[in-house]
């Protein structure tokens, strides 16, 4: 599967990669106002492409499958939610120093930077036929955070202890989502991941 291309540090993008990206938004774009108006289920790749002026060639050079729109950047959300936890201010490895990296991830879904994360969070937790997708990911960053409290122990392998850290904690994390309506605002997103935090620690 290929994404849109993003320059290197201090290098200006070039016309192809322009054109690459906006082919890549406007997919995603198209897809998104389809899933909303219709239904994730009720929406075909064929539709998709015809609302962003592609052919379905182009729409499978950019996402494998039409989950692949909602879940394009998995490998990306996770680095960066691995990187607050190491860069956490309190470095143990407990559920309560882990509030402070997972509302920061959840801050930054809602950013100008991810300008669709309330629908995509809302079409994710509320399409059935994406609960394996969405569970796996939700598993993925269990592991990671488990893997990246090991490290910071000196141990290879996570403890019983880093794995059940890292699941509470993301699914503190994944709670608050899924009480996130489509109508909230980002600043209820976060009460709702301080709630979930509060709740853990009871």
């Amino acid at each position: 599967m290929t994404h849109a291309t993003t320059p290197g540090p201090g290098r200006s993008p070039s016309l192809r990669e322009r054109n690459r990206a906006r082919t890549y938004a406007d997919i995603a774009g198209a897809a998104l106002e389809l899933f909303d108006g219709n239904g994730f289920d009720s929406t075909t790749v064929e539709q998709i492409a015809t609302a962003a002026g592609v052919s379905q060639a182009t729409f499978f050079r950019y996402f494998g499958t039409k989950e692949d729109v909602l879940f394009s950047d998995e490998a990306g959300s996770t680095a960066t939610l691995i990187e607050l936890v190491g860069n956490r201010s309190d470095p143990s490895p407990t559920v309560a120093a882990l509030a402070e990296p997972l509302l920061a991830y959840a801050e930054s879904m809602t950013g100008p930077g991810s300008p669709h994360s309330r629908r995509m969070t809302r079409l994710v937790m509320t399409t059935p036929s994406l609960e394996a997708r969405s569970l796996r990911l939700r598993l993925r960053w269990e592991r990671e955070v488990a893997h990246r409290l090991a490290d910071e122990a000196g141990v290879v392998i996570p403890t019983l202890a880093h794995t059940m850290v890292g699941a509470v904690a993301v699914s503190c994390l994944t709670s608050a989502l899924r009480h996130w309506s489509r109508d909230d605002s980002a600043e209820a997103l976060l009460k709702l991941v301080r709630e979930a935090f509060a709740v853990a620690a009871d």
